[in-house]
């Protein structure tokens, strides 16, 4: 797999992959990623077509996720570490 390019963005950073023949578009935002993946004949085999399947409702929509994945992980986080009781000082 190797890197073809790096979309600016001011939200994400936002990587192009090439590996056989495919791309993949990966999304980073704080700690976390979303990857999408496109198989031959899917329409996006070059970086033309990657531009124009980054449309701002994409973006919008990819940055809602994230914010269901931070949600996620900040819940399983709480419940996995309750708050640490601490003994009574007198």
């Amino acid at each position: 797999m190797r890197i073809i390019a790096e979309i600016p963005h001011p939200i994400f950073k936002v990587t192009v992959f090439q590996m056989n023949g495919k791309l993949s578009v990966k999304l980073e935002k704080n700690l976390l990623e979303q990857t999408y993946k496109f198989r031959d004949g899917s329409g996006i085999e070059n970086m033309e077509n990657v531009h124009a399947f980054l449309t701002d409702a994409f973006y919008e929509e990819a940055d809602n996720l994230f914010s269901q994945m931070h949600k996620n992980r900040y819940q399983s986080l709480l419940s996995a570490h309750p708050e640490d009781e601490f003994d009574t000082i007198i």
